[in-house]
């Protein structure tokens, strides 16, 4: 990933995705926005015990930032489960600027129309993007070890060979910061999810020096359902940025025993 520093909001974008100039798409960090405490400072989360003031004011400095409209921001309730909602025009901007007008319970979008923007929140769960150039279609993924498990991506990407025409040859992918394998400490209850859904690689479910422990590879498990599908490896490119690890520039429920923000991931078409 490359970072750019804009007003003082710090973003990060994928390279291979920064190749297309009919798309915006951003990971935003935790810097330039006016939060304080445990949200310090660019929280763009609702409901989560920062003032409601504080995050419209986080979120209108992300659009100037990126320069997309305020209004085309859209976000889903977020349940850490598998469900993806297809984004159209009636949806553009739900959630924008509060919770309760969010499209429902949903920890994936995709899109084939311009102008809007679909964003996760994520405080350590893997936000994914994904832009299929030839069909002009997008999607975005909240993936916490539920969704990883009961295989969100795949579904993304399924959905978007079924309902846009996309070739999963053509789907270029962006595996954004998460808490990663250095820190994502798991039990045997996890552990047993993941073989029985088939994820059964070592460099999955790293066993830990303690017993029935071991570290979950958030990004490896999000990239097998890529490939898995169709989705060419030198497409994806994989941030390899762990929230604990770098939680001074990413918000991490880990590093703050769950009372923490939530930057934002997000990508939008642009009108041909």
């Amino acid at each position: 990933m490359k970072t750019i520093n804009i007003s003082g909001i710090e973003l990060y974008l994928f390279k291979n995705l920064s190749d297309f100039d009919n798309i915006t798409h951003f990971v935003s960090s935790r810097k330039g926005g006016c939060s304080n405490g445990q949200f310090k400072s660019l929280n763009i989360g609702f409901n989560i015990g920062d003032d409601d003031h504080n995050v419209i004011q986080n979120r209108k400095a992300l659009s100037e930032a990126t320069d997309i409209s305020f209004g085309n921001f859209t976000f889903a309730r977020q349940c850490h489960g598998s469900n993806i909602f297809f984004v159209d025009n009636s949806l553009r901007g739900s959630s924008s600027a509060d919770e309760e007008s969010s499209l429902g319970n949903a920890d994936g979008m995709i899109t084939s129309l311009p102008d809007i923007c679909i964003t996760v929140k994520v405080a350590d769960c893997v936000p994914v993007l994904l832009y299929e150039p030839d069909n002009h279609a997008a999607a975005v993924i909240h993936a916490g070890w539920k969704g990883t498990v009961n295989k969100i991506t795949g579904k993304a990407v399924e959905k978007m060979i079924r309902f846009c025409g996309s070739k999963p040859g053509n789907i270029y992918a962006g595996i954004g910061p998460s808490i990663g394998p250095c820190c994502y400490e798991t039990g045997n209850d996890v552990y047993r999810e993941y073989m029985d859904k088939g994820f059964t690689g070592k460099d999955i479910m790293i066993p830990s020096k303690q017993k029935d422990k071991y570290y979950l590879n958030l990004w490896q498990a999000n990239k097998k359902q890529l490939t898995e599908l169709g989705v060419k490896p030198e497409n994806i490119e994989e941030a390899s940025i762990c929230t604990k690890c770098n939680n001074e520039s990413f918000f991490s429920s880990r590093a703050s025993d769950g009372k923490t923000g939530r930057f934002a991931a997000g990508i939008m078409l642009k009108k041909k």
